[in-house]
């Protein structure tokens, strides 16, 4: 592919001619996974709030003194926290937000 050079101000040029930013494609995916991590947390909620949930007081399990649905939420929250942990720790990228800048790469922060 040969380089072209493209006039900013001009919008005569075709979108193959641009090349793609990696950081546009690191952010896409980090807004994947993002939605994917919401999306389970919403659905293991929902889940147990309308499974688990009982119509009579008077038949509910206890947990450590709390109904077990809400010591279920309660596991769920905790679970979803290390999860938000683990994917900003092994799939966010620190990245310049210059015109020209790039990926930093992963490794000790300092």
């Amino acid at each position: 592919m040969e380089n072209k050079k493209i006039d900013p101000e001009s919008r005569d040029y075709n979108f193959s001619d641009i090349e793609p930013d990696e950081r546009f494609t690191q952010t896409t995916k980090e807004f994947w996974i993002t939605i994917g991590v919401f999306a389970v947390f919403t659905v293991l909620m929902m889940v147990n709030l309308f499974v688990v949930n009982g119509k009579d007081v008077s038949n509910y399990t206890y947990v450590l003194g709390f109904p077990l649905w809400i010591f279920v939420e309660l596991c769920i929250l905790i679970g979803m926290v290390i999860a938000v942990v683990l994917v900003v720790s092994y799939v966010y990228c620190d990245m310049d937000i210059t015109p020209h800048g790039k990926l930093k790469p992963r490794g000790k922060k300092s």
